[in-house]
């Protein structure tokens, strides 16, 4: 996948994003995880031919100062 056909799924994944958030329509539910899986092959893909690690996120904890 080039970087205008990544950016354009991208953007078409956040459109049912919001379209989910906004109806809870079950059918951009669906087309959101099924665009956000190939995003996330996508750049796995990628990672594997730069020889990047995926990083872990480290999630706040809410109850430490």
């Amino acid at each position: 996948m080039d970087a205008r056909t990544f950016f354009n799924r991208v953007a078409i994944m956040r459109q049912y994003q919001k379209e989910y958030f906004r109806s809870r329509s079950r059918k951009a539910l669906e087309q959101s995880k099924a665009l956000e899986r190939e995003i996330d092959r996508e750049i796995e893909r990628v990672q594997k031919i730069i020889g990047e690690e995926p990083k872990s996120v480290q999630q706040p904890n809410l109850f430490s100062e």
